[in-house]
């Protein structure tokens, strides 16, 4: 039936059959389609071309062309100033920018290095070193930490009140204010302060505090007693001691600055601050409590 309904089309476009035939053939409803399709067809009108509308057109075609041509070098020259500046990126990130690690209040982390080496960081302790450190092995500190060095190049520690330089080693380091201190566990370490270097062995400490130099030697352990929750002391200034007890235990204290000097020789917990203050304040006839506002008062 579809078949007929394209025969009658075609004949009655071509004027062969009239209206009324038609309107006999088909349907109403195909009747009123195919007079649509015969008024589109008659505003349909094929134009002569225009050589010079074409003409002018495809002179526009070649601009067009030519601006795309100018975008896309445009374009290039910015992809090779994004490239430069990511090369830039690349090698400020590698030889420029640093990582930073900080210890809040009685808070210690263990961090391991490109090259196997680790560091065990204190509270209150900052560590700094750069993204280059596979190729140059060296470190700023702040505070206290206790470093298990891999055999390699030569690996330094800087620090505001001296630096120490070893190949491979065990050591703990203390830098805090104007107490600077170092003990090597394993090895040798070189410490060097002021311009003057002293050499440590297995044991061996020395300590940088009031414009004094002092050296000893122990029986030591593998570790620092930090590391296991105990912070110990050897002839070390009170002044010192409590603010390394405020690093752990986040309070504040206050004290008699004529204790301040006086030496103490001991350890405290980090695990109860009471029990820390009565094995520092009992040897020394101290005594202590708090006041309203939670303060530590320490008094003789």
């Amino acid at each position: 039936m579809e078949e007929m309904n394209e025969t009658y089309l075609s004949d009655w476009l071509a004027n062969k059959i009239t209206d009324e035939q038609l309107k006999e053939l088909v349907s109403a409803e195909d009747f009123e389609a195919f007079q649509k399709i015969k008024n589109t067809l008659t505003n349909f009108e094929i134009s002569n071309p225009d050589l010079e509308q074409n003409f002018s057109a495809v002179k526009q075609k070649l601009a067009d062309k030519s601006q795309a041509k100018t975008k896309v070098i445009t374009l290039w020259r910015y992809a090779s100033i994004a490239a430069c500046l990511l090369v830039m990126f690349g090698l400020y990130h590698f030889f420029i920018a640093e990582n930073t690690i900080t210890t809040a209040f009685g808070q210690t982390q263990i961090i391991t290095l490109a090259d196997h080496s680790k560091v065990s960081l204190n509270a209150k302790s900052t560590l700094v070193y750069g993204n280059n450190y596979s190729y140059k092995r060296a470190l700023c500190l702040d505070g206290e930490a206790f470093f298990e060095v891999e055999k390699g190049s030569s690996f330094t520690v800087k620090t505001s009140l001296g630096d120490i330089r070893v190949l491979g080693t065990k050591f703990n380091v203390i830098a805090f204010k104007d107490f600077f201190e170092v003990k090597c566990y394993e090895g040798k370490v070189e410490v060097t302060q002021k311009g003057k270097s002293i050499i440590l062995a297995h044991g061996e400490s020395v300590r940088y505090y009031n414009h004094t130099v002092e050296n000893w030697a122990d029986d030591t352990t593998e570790k620092p007693t930090w590391i296991s929750g105990e912070t110990s002391f050897k002839n070390v200034p009170m002044r010192y001691v409590i603010d390394q007890f405020k690093n752990q235990y986040n309070v504040e204290i206050d004290y008699p600055k004529t204790i301040e000097n006086i030496k103490f020789t001991g350890t405290f917990t980090h695990k109860e601050s009471t029990v820390a203050l009565q094995t520092i304040c009992l040897p020394l006839h101290l005594k202590f409590g708090k006041d309203q506002t939670g303060k530590i008062i320490i008094s003789k």
